[in-house]
């Protein structure tokens, strides 16, 4: 794949309560399908830790508005919603760019 420098990269670090740290995995992972079906979307991967206190969602879409119009989705405000009482803290959205 061809990294673009108009492609905009997140890293989205999440973390639940412990008491919720499957339903938060079971959320993203319920949205992987469409999100990867949206045209912005290059790369939407979910990662956790070894000690599996925190997810990890690594984002790339083609440029801000793909981005943008992801977090538009029902879907994606569905699962903001469900944080809303699943999380210890909130959702650290992290832009990066390569070099």
């Amino acid at each position: 794949m061809t990294i673009s420098h108009n492609n905009v990269n997140f890293i989205a670090h999440i973390t639940p309560k412990p008491e919720h740290y499957q339903d938060c995995i079971n959320a993203i992972q319920e949205i992987l399908p469409a999100t990867h079906a949206e045209a912005g979307c290059l790369r939407f991967e979910l990662y956790e830790n070894e000690n599996r206190t925190q997810l990890t969602l690594v984002e790339r879409f083609i440029d801000q508005a793909a981005f943008d119009f992801h977090h538009q989705q029902a879907y994606t405000k569905q699962v903001f919603t469900l944080y809303q009482g699943w999380l210890a803290k909130a959702v650290d959205i992290i832009a990066i760019k390569p070099l």
